[in-house]
């Protein structure tokens, strides 16, 4: 049982995987994926997006 989570994982729990999951193969959204997933990368846009960050450097550091 968690007791605490974070707001971005809150966030997070808005989104339904199963879904997701779904979208992607039905898309074939992987087909050329060489890094990240599909979610992996939602997940990092998701918080560049909260964290307002101007560029991939300002996240990185």
């Amino acid at each position: 049982m968690v007791r605490h989570s974070s707001l971005f994982s809150q966030i997070v729990g808005f989104f339904d995987r199963n879904q997701f999951a779904r979208l992607v193969s039905e898309h074939d959204a992987e087909r050329n994926s060489k890094g990240f997933k599909c979610w992996d990368h939602f997940v990092s846009m998701l918080f560049c997006q909260i964290a307002q960050a101007k560029s991939l450097r300002e996240i990185s550091g």
